[in-house]
């Protein structure tokens, strides 16, 4: 009988063994399962946010092939220099794909990773079979997400210009996904996943965040700015509970659902911001659904 109880034993992580170069970086990464290439991109701090808790999920990787890279600058991965734009980071996706000989695969991105495979999605659109965004973090327009997403970072950053880099990182956490998604991630993730944050903090505040800042998208300048819109199966999904912690989460819903005529919706029970940490297997599931709604073959 199925159980909703998350289970693997003692160490639940995905070891990332494979190292590729990319322009001006070198990835760590893993392929794990068979079946249709699937190209995950992680998020800010915890790197391991997204392939880690889909593997309560196994039945997942018995029918695709799950691609996992650390972005540059996180978990060993290498950035030489000190920014990375997000058109670049688009530009390394694609460039692992390369390396791997793969030349289209399903695309599946969480909040900043979101970000990227929404720009790899316009720079390399003949890459994406489809894509599963999760909740990108999109640069929100409405007057009370722009203050809201603005006091989390301000809070953030004064303990990190104070020295507190954990702490930081655990105020915008908690800030954007409410208080009880650090508690997911630890019963979610590998046993010293904090240690891996604290050890990447920097990447998110100093290479992260500007990089949203300087991005030239704009929600509702989206027809003035994509020439050709995405035209690939996508699935928006949306923790249930996301708005409620944090307000901006409905409105790049609402603009997924009526930019992109082809989108469809995944509803997320139990869950804000960190979905997949907080619900894998609502996440695997929708994913797999939905994967196999748009097979390539």
């Amino acid at each position: 009988m199925e159980t909703e109880t998350l289970y693997l034993g003692r160490e639940w992580n995905i070891e990332h063994d494979r190292t590729a170069k990319v322009t001006g970086a070198e990835l760590r990464y893993t392929v794990v399962g068979k079946g249709e290439p699937v190209l995950c991109i992680h998020g800010t701090n915890v790197a391991d946010s997204l392939i880690t808790p889909l593997q309560f999920h196994p039945e997942l990787f018995d029918e695709y092939q799950f691609i996992s890279y650390y972005r540059a600058g996180y978990n060993g991965s290498t950035l030489e220099g000190d920014s990375l734009s997000i058109e670049q980071g688009a530009d390394h996706a694609a460039e692992l794909l390369d390396h791997l000989g793969i030349e289209k695969a399903h695309i599946m991105g969480f909040s900043f990773g979101g970000v990227i495979a929404f720009q790899f999605l316009l720079s390399h659109p003949e890459r994406a079979h489809s894509a599963i965004l999760l909740e990108p973090y999109l640069p929100r327009e409405a007057p009370d997400a722009v203050q809201a997403n603005i006091d989390a970072y301000m809070t953030a950053m004064e303990l990190f210009q104070a020295g507190d880099k954990l702490g930081a990182a655990f105020s915008y956490m908690e800030s954007v996904c409410g208080p009880s998604f650090l508690g997911c991630v630890e019963m979610t993730g590998p046993l010293d996943v904090w240690d891996r944050v604290a050890n990447c903090v920097d990447t998110t505040f100093l290479v992260d965040f500007p990089a949203v800042v300087n991005w030239g998208f704009v929600m509702s300048k989206a027809d003035e700015l994509v020439q050709h819109k995405p035209e690939m199966p996508i699935l928006a999904a949306m923790g249930m509970d996301s708005e409620a912690a944090m307000p901006g989460f409905r409105e790049t819903q609402r603009f997924l659902m009526s930019w992109l005529p082809q989108a469809e919706r995944l509803a997320v029970p139990n869950a804000t911001h960190g979905m997949q940490s907080m619900n894998p297997l609502a996440v695997a599931r929708g994913a797999q659904l939905f994967l196999r709604k748009h097979p390539m073959t």
